[in-house]
């Protein structure tokens, strides 16, 4: 019992961490003015990236909090 506890705590930690670092970059990405950036437009595929990142990041704690749910039930 007490270590199912410990596994939990330690998940949502890890959990907390994960969407912390996700918003971080979705944040990062979208914060630069693209007219303030002197440099040529040579990174704007790596909008592309941080935007599939967090969609599969979003998806996989989606999971991660369904799957438990349902093998419960059964």
């Amino acid at each position: 019992m007490k270590r199912n506890l410990i596994v939990r705590i330690v998940a949502i930690f890890l959990c907390a961490l994960m969407v912390l670092s996700v918003i971080t970059a979705a944040l990062y990405a979208f914060a630069a003015d693209a007219a303030a950036v002197p440099s040529p437009d040579t990174g704007s595929g790596s909008v592309i990236w941080v935007i599939a990142a967090v969609a599969v990041a979003v998806i996989a704690i989606a999971i991660c909090l369904i799957m438990p749910k349902m093998k419960k039930d059964k």
